[in-house]
């Protein structure tokens, strides 16, 4: 150790076994293959011997404090405090699910994907709805037809299709069972909210215009007949309606949105076609010719 390092240690009052590091390292300095880090690091393990067997260094370790009781500690114990590593896990653990979509940047957005998708499948059940497509401008709703009819498009001026479907009464009809009366066809389904919304104006209608010989006949497609019936005394509908299961009368008059309405006169000749909802004014409008008014 230089003089000057032991004039500033004498002055200073260095604790012995600070001193003496300091002249073991200096000792070290003849070393070919001297280096700090290795002799700093040898004492710190107390590896390092001197001649007399005794160890290198007589720092004396100090223990760590004990840890304070938390609130929940039982008996005095300390709880064992687990330390989290830089990807949040505790020592030797493993996040769950929840917790790695948590802290995933796209967590929130795949909770709420699989929300909404919850939500609407149970709308979807407790309606007993089957899917429908868009919205049209003119209300309708949008659905696919089997596409496997083989009598030609029906076309306003010419005969109408005739078909034959079982009431939710039971009672087997046919579409030309009425002629010699006004006939109003109407496509519709029980999940279609614009069919809901068009039932009161057509059951004021047939009320109105019965007894002057008009028949009006719903035909309910993609649904059975136990779903019709219920949905029928549930909105009031009074006149004779049916299931369309396979929408195969829907197929053959080319419905491709609901409602749709069909005007034949008594004839049986098609009069108009209708697509979207009706109202007050419309019915009184398509109306008009085929029965008295």
């Amino acid at each position: 150790m230089s003089d000057r390092a032991l004039r500033d240690a004498a002055a200073k009052r260095l604790p012995e076994d600070e001193f003496l590091d300091e002249v073991d390292l200096v000792d070290h300095q003849d070393d070919e293959d001297f280096d700090v880090e290795d002799i700093l690091e040898a004492e710190l393990n107390g590896e390092e011997d001197r001649a007399d067997g005794e160890p290198a260094s007589s720092v004396v370790a100090t223990p760590a404090p004990r840890p304070v009781p938390s609130a929940g500690a039982v008996d005095g114990l300390a709880e064992p405090e687990v330390e989290e590593d830089a990807a949040g896990l505790g020592s030797g653990g493993r996040r769950s699910l929840r917790e790695r979509i948590r802290s995933s940047r796209y967590g929130t957005l795949v909770v709420l994907l699989v929300t909404a998708g919850l939500v609407a499948g149970g709308m979807w059940l407790v309606d007993g709805r089957s899917p429908g497509g868009e919205t049209l401008p003119n209300g309708a709703t949008a659905v696919s037809i089997p596409g496997k009819s083989t009598v030609p498009p029906p076309k306003v001026g010419s005969p109408a299709h005739d078909f034959t479907v079982t009431t939710i009464d039971g009672d087997q009809v046919s579409l030309s069972d009425y002629k010699g009366k006004a006939v109003w066809v109407v496509f519709g389904a029980s999940w279609c909210a614009p069919c809901q919304a068009e039932v009161p104006d057509i059951e004021a209608a047939y009320r109105k215009f019965a007894p002057k010989g008009l028949e009006i006949l719903g035909v309910n497609i993609t649904e059975d007949t136990p779903t019709v019936r219920d949905y029928a005394k549930r909105v009031g509908i009074t006149f004779p309606v049916a299931a369309d299961p396979e929408s195969a009368v829907a197929d053959a008059y080319r419905v491709s949105a609901i409602p749709a309405h069909f005007f034949i006169d008594k004839d049986g000749v098609l009069r108009q076609i209708w697509q979207g909802s009706v109202s007050e004014t419309s019915i009184e409008a398509s109306l008009k010719g085929l029965v008295a008014p």
